[in-house]
């Protein structure tokens, strides 16, 4: 059986169930949002900074072409030095045709101390019901003792 964060590292799906992911954010509690600098597919961007032990909520924007999508989740595969150290999925919904769309997730909690500093290559992909992945966005980040 094929997992879904195995799934989002194929290309995404354009058969009519397109969904396009049109950005990502990170909301903190006393200071301003990041917008997550998110290039083309297949270009990388340079890393953003992330301080240590910081909560923040991701917020997604995403728009659906097709007619519509069922069971949409997001997934968000982060990796460092090659190897995966993570993966999370929350589900979305369904949704019909139209948007943008902006959902924010669940707050997450950066990691902290010594051994969690440094640069995290992650991917973010929409995923639909059936495991195709509808979109496909890599990006970076750095953790860091201080902004």
């Amino acid at each position: 059986m094929v997992s879904l964060a195995d799934a989002a590292e194929s290309a995404p799906v354009r058969d009519g169930r397109a969904v396009e992911l049109l950005g990502l954010s990170l909301q903190f509690t006393g200071r301003d949002a990041i917008a997550v600098p998110v290039p083309p597919s297949g270009t990388a961007a340079a890393p953003f900074t992330l301080k240590e032990g910081t909560e923040y909520r991701a917020v997604v924007r995403f728009r659906v072409d097709g007619p519509f999508v069922t069971g949409l989740k997001v997934l968000d595969v982060r990796s460092r030095s090659g190897a995966e150290l993570g993966v999370r999925e929350v589900m979305l919904g369904d949704f019909r045709r139209g948007g943008p769309y902006e959902l924010a997730l669940p707050p997450e909690r950066v990691p902290s101390g010594p051994r969690a500093r440094g640069v995290y290559d992650v991917y973010a992909a929409l995923v639909d019901g059936d495991g195709h992945v509808l979109d496909r966005r890599d990006y970076r980040f750095e953790i860091r003792k201080d902004w």
